[in-house]
């Protein structure tokens, strides 16, 4: 097999991988909260209000895709929309606190998924996937 041949399997592993993630979470999920809107729940908890710009960004959204993602988060009022201090112009999303004991709630179920998904690895093999993707990061970071 090429190389080429090999990275169009690694790539499709991954969009498999990353399906069967999605399919998961959305098994049992009371709380009818995506794993999009936990990714921006995240960013907003550890990061803090941020604009629509930068979370598409971060999750790999469309602006629209994130519109659909904040204006459901907002509904639940899991996250609030909020004016910039500095630029009136810009609207940003802020968590709640609601969206907080949100974000408490589904960390068990999180856990859970993450072993049921990596479990067949053993921890070498983890701490190996780990470096791999470090370097892949790593690369697009200088």
């Amino acid at each position: 097999m090429t190389k080429h041949e090999e990275l169009v399997e690694l790539f499709g592993l991954i969009r498999l991988h990353n399906r069967l993630w999605r399919q998961e979470w959305s098994k049992d999920n009371p709380q009818d909260i995506s794993i999009s809107q936990v990714q921006t729940l995240d960013i907003l908890a550890s990061e803090g209000p941020k604009s629509s710009s930068y979370l598409s960004q971060m999750l790999g959204v469309t602006s629209g895709g994130m519109t659909v993602i904040s204006d459901k988060l907002v509904r639940q009022n899991l996250a609030q929309r909020i004016n910039d201090a500095t630029d009136r112009r810009v609207v940003k999303l802020e968590i709640t606190e609601e969206g907080l004991e949100a974000l408490k709630a589904v960390h068990n179920k999180r856990v859970a998924l993450m072993e049921k998904m990596f479990h067949t690895l053993d921890q070498s093999e983890i701490r190996f996937l780990i470096e791999i993707y470090r370097k892949l990061l790593k690369s697009y970071q200088e």
